[in-house]
């Protein structure tokens, strides 16, 4: 005796689920493996972008100290003098500078 027609059915329908149950949990995977590497990109773009930040803040920091540091050397002459008499090694009339190096 032959299958039923009813037990072949059952058998095409049993079938087309595993098919399309498989095709389910591929199409899962995929789209897992799709978020998880556009994931990994947003974390990579956020740890740039504090980098980023954090480099841009420091710019802004540094900026503002320099732009005290030019306030003074225009508004305060003592400054300016003390500057000037460090860094190129002027001195007034009649001063004698004195150089002292760290060799014995």
């Amino acid at each position: 005796m032959g299958l039923m027609p009813n037990e072949t059915t059952q058998r095409k329908e049993r079938a087309l689920l595993f098919i399309l149950a498989g095709m389910l949990v591929m199409l899962i995977l995929f789209f897992s493996s799709l978020m998880i590497r556009k994931n990994r990109e947003f974390q990579q773009f956020e740890a740039r972008q504090a980098r980023i930040e954090a480099k841009l803040l420091q710019a802004q920091q540094e900026f503002e100290k320099k732009e005290v540091y030019l306030a003074r050397l225009l508004n305060d002459p003592q400054f300016l003098e003390s500057v000037v008499r460090d860094r190129f090694g002027y001195s007034s009339d009649g001063e004698v500078i004195f150089k002292f190096t760290s060799e014995p």
